[in-house]
């Protein structure tokens, strides 16, 4: 009786083993390539998340600066270095820095929760740098991993085609301060993680308004280069302060 019975040699098997092997590592490589992308753009979306967030707050924080329905002086709305009786208004105002006070609660001070605030950036005792909301004094994370921040000024605008004579600035002279109407905010995020993918050297530019709004190149603050390999977003914003410049 003749045996029909037929099997896999060895080396027929070993040769189905190499393929199988190298078909796994494909497709291995291929997941773990779209796992790292993905995980990259969670960082990159939670970052930008994150800086939109903190310009938001601030932004919608601010446009109450120098609120005073009961136009009243008090010194709680003081300048630093001042015990002079002043309405509320800006307080602070450099570069990296945003202080002001607003009489929310309508009762004539600036003593109220929340009724003078100061905005910059502090490294945290977890060593992360964040942008801070100080009421009046302790810091608040606003949002975490801001490395920078530019305050530009700006006042009233002239006529177009007018010289300006008070042009936009990030360092207001102190009787400057009650004639600010609006301001530029430019932050500079990082991502928390390293991402080798990213650029080596980076320099980013924070842009500076003229007297009218406009832009001009290549005038603002530059930060960099960096060469940590961490992925950095720039975003600015304007506010108005719809409650100043009103005298």
């Amino acid at each position: 009786m003749k045996d029909n019975q037929k099997g896999f040699t060895l080396v027929e098997l070993m040769i189905a083993m190499a393929m199988t092997g190298i078909v796994v590592a494909i497709i291995y490589s291929a997941y773990d390539l779209q796992t790292k992308i993905y995980t990259e753009q969670d960082k990159t979306a939670d970052m930008q998340q994150n800086i939109r967030a903190a310009l938001v707050f601030l932004q919608r924080e601010a446009r109450m600066a120098g609120y005073n329905p009961t136009r009243s002086n008090h010194a709680s709305c003081n300048r630093p270095g001042e015990t002079d009786a002043v309405s509320p208004g800006i307080h602070t105002a450099t570069a990296t820095t945003l202080g002001f006070s607003m009489d929310l609660d309508e009762d004539g001070d600036c003593d109220g929760t929340g009724e003078n605030v100061t905005y910059s950036i502090y490294t945290a005792s977890d060593g992360l740098q964040k942008l801070g909301r100080a009421a009046p004094t302790t810091n608040q994370a606003i949002a975490e991993n801001i490395t920078n921040i530019d305050f530009v000024y700006l006042f009233k605008p002239p006529l177009m085609g007018s010289p300006a004579s008070d042009p936009p600035t990030a360092t207001p002279a102190t009787d400057q301060l009650d004639e600010i109407v609006a301001a530029q905010i430019t932050v500079l995020a990082q991502a928390l993680e390293e991402d080798r993918s990213a650029p080596t050297t980076l320099t980013f530019t924070a842009p500076f308004p003229d007297a009218w709004g406009q832009l001009v190149d290549g005038a603002g603050t530059q930060w960099g280069p960096f060469s940590d390999s961490r992925r950095r977003r720039l975003m600015t914003t304007s506010v108005n302060f719809r409650n100043m410049g009103l005298k």
